[in-house]
């Protein structure tokens, strides 16, 4: 959802407060990153911004020892409670950029800007993390130097489909960041929108309640499906995604509660693993399952570490086949009934690669504790 003054995070977001996520608003623009590893450069130097005084920023530093391995073009989660940017930055946020040690201008998200919480979170693309402290600054104040966000560009990593979950289920679209798989809520009711993890999420209260999107997986492709999941208690399975025909191997589905047992399951139809490993009652887990395709070998990841019992051979490599899709519950016919998700859902993603172990890590590094992951530095002008 692209910010549009304040009235549209009033009015576009429906989720309730949290101590982790609450109103939020969101950017998007269909301008193609640059070669610099941004989507352009800012235009002014130190000029009087949009609120008549100089441009300002603030260093935002990441540490090297919360980063894992060499990551390329990975998407960092900003989340900022700073008076100082909502005493300068124009009151729909479209003055807010991130820019690179040179000031070229990062692609960015910008999930949800309040200036009066003060609250910014956004998702920004950086090109290289390695083994040193990395500095990016976050700039505002004036809008001749911004640049439009870009969320395609963000999640250029071979991301399939990223659903932040941010939208009302009255809205009749769950936004898809990479702009192609955008879902459709079925059966959801109106006070779905919760707080959650990152900002705002989907709660499923166990029923028929699902998002509907078109499968981006065929055949033997790799993938990694990742999700925060905060898994309620119950008694029946309980699918995060699942996408494909209910055939032998013709499906993928990763369920936070699998069959009779209390434990994470993923599977291709006939063809699963029960990987014994609970996260019912644990608060919120980030779930990452890694399937490496043709060679029949999957890994799950929980918080960022891989369960015991990992890697698993499936009997078969997967032949995923069909158009559907659906987060939150599995079809019927075909799954059988009553695999509704029993709990909430936030940041659900799909990418066509194997994430390695690093990039798990660091995904949870970043996610579960931002404020751990970088430091803020003070507010400066603009050069």
């Amino acid at each position: 959802m692209r910010a549009a003054g304040l009235l549209l995070i009033v009015v576009g977001c429906g989720f309730s407060p949290s101590a982790t996520g609450d109103a939020a608003s969101g950017g998007s623009s269909d301008a193609p990153p640059g070669d610099d590893g941004g989507s352009g450069s800012g235009s002014g130097s130190g000029s009087n911004g949009s609120n008549g005084e100089m441009a300002r920023r603030k260093p935002i530093t990441i540490h090297a020892a919360a980063v894992t391995g060499t990551q390329t073009d990975f998407p960092i989660w900003i989340d900022l409670n700073d008076a100082d940017i909502a005493a300068r930055a124009r009151t729909d946020g479209t003055d807010i950029l991130f820019t690179n040690a040179n000031g070229a201008a990062l692609d960015h998200e910008i999930q949800r800007w309040d200036p009066v919480a003060p609250r910014l979170q956004a998702w920004v693309r950086v090109p290289s993390l390695a083994h040193a402290d990395l500095k990016i600054y976050v700039e505002y104040g004036d809008l001749e130097r911004a640049t439009a966000p870009n969320p395609a560009g963000v999640f250029r990593a071979s991301f399939a489909a990223v659903w932040h979950l941010e939208d009302t289920v009255a809205s009749n679209t769950i936004a898809d960041a990479t702009g192609t798989h955008a879902g459709t809520p079925m059966d959801l009711p109106s006070n779905a929108q919760v707080g959650a993890k990152l900002g705002g999420g989907l709660a499923f209260d166990g029923g028929d309640g699902q998002i509907a999107f078109a499968n981006p997986l065929t055949g033997n492709t790799a993938h990694t499906i990742s999700a925060w999941v905060e898994q309620e208690q119950t008694t029946h399975t309980s699918s995060i995604v699942c996408v494909g025909t209910g055939n032998t191997d013709q499906a993928r589905f990763l369920y936070g509660r699998y069959g009779t047992g209390a434990t994470v399951g993923v599977g291709q139809y006939n063809d699963d693993w029960q990987a014994n490993n609970d996260i019912e009652g644990a608060g919120w887990v980030l779930v990452h399952w890694v399937h490496e395709g043709n060679n029949k070998k999957v890994h799950i990841f929980r918080n960022g570490v891989e369960i015991a019992g990992s890697p698993h051979m499936f009997g078969s490599a997967p032949t995923t086949a069909g158009t559907t899709g659906l987060i939150g519950n599995a079809p019927s016919p075909g799954f059988g009934s009553a695999n509704g998700m029993a709990g909430k859902l936030d940041e659900v993603r799909i990418a066509t690669v194997t994430r390695d172990p690093s990039w798990i890590a660091t995904e949870f590094a970043n996610q579960s504790s931002p404020g751990t992951f970088y430091a803020v530095g003070p507010e400066e002008v603009a050069p």
